[in-house]
């Protein structure tokens, strides 16, 4: 009977030593598990940071869909990217193309009821444009003159083809300074 308690006091405790390693082991593996991932978002959030205020590099934009457009964001701030030269001009002469009031090459067309009609040809159309003001909000205006759409978006006037001299009421047009235009 000895011999047999002898034996099963040694089994006991050799099971209670492998239980002991392997909690030890496991409780030693996590403990370098999370110290390993502290450093290494403590590294990422050092590094990053400071990068990013003493460079001057300029800043890297992602496309949002908005309304089926592209729109490139800043995405660290939120603020959409500034209104690039190349940019202007390709508004500039969709403006123009669309506040054209020209007659030139317009036909006439008498229906067999005596009406009339003249396909416009997307000219003489009323334009809605929105902009961002520098507090954030959004402002909008409906235009049907160049010159307007250009004052109201900060563009110059001479690419949606108007001379900034004088309209033609006689008034001296207010000029808006161009917001977030690239150069």
């Amino acid at each position: 009977m000895k011999k047999q308690n002898l034996k099963n006091k040694s089994r006991t405790a050799a099971k209670n030593r492998r239980a002991r390693v392997v909690t030890v082991t496991v409780a030693i593996l996590l403990i370098a598990v999370a110290g390993i991932t502290v450093l290494s978002k403590q590294l990422t959030s050092t590094n990053a940071s400071p990068v990013q205020r003493t460079t001057s590099q300029a800043p890297t934009y992602v496309n949002v869909k908005v309304a089926g457009h592209d729109v490139q964001i800043n995405p660290q701030t939120g603020q959409i990217k500034p209104m690039s030269a190349e940019k202007a001009l390709e508004i500039a002469n969709e403006l123009k193309a669309r506040l054209n009031k020209s007659t030139d090459g317009l036909v006439q067309v008498r229906h067999s009821d005596g009406s009339v009609s003249i396909d416009l040809q997307n000219r003489a159309q009323n334009v809605v444009l929105a902009r961002t003001n520098e507090d954030g909000s959004v402002e909008s205006t409906c235009v049907d003159d160049p010159l307007a759409a250009a004052e109201f978006l900060g563009i110059d006037p001479k690419l949606v083809g108007v001379d900034v001299g004088r309209r033609p009421n006689g008034q001296v047009p207010f000029r808006t300074p161009a917001r977030n235009v690239i150069q």
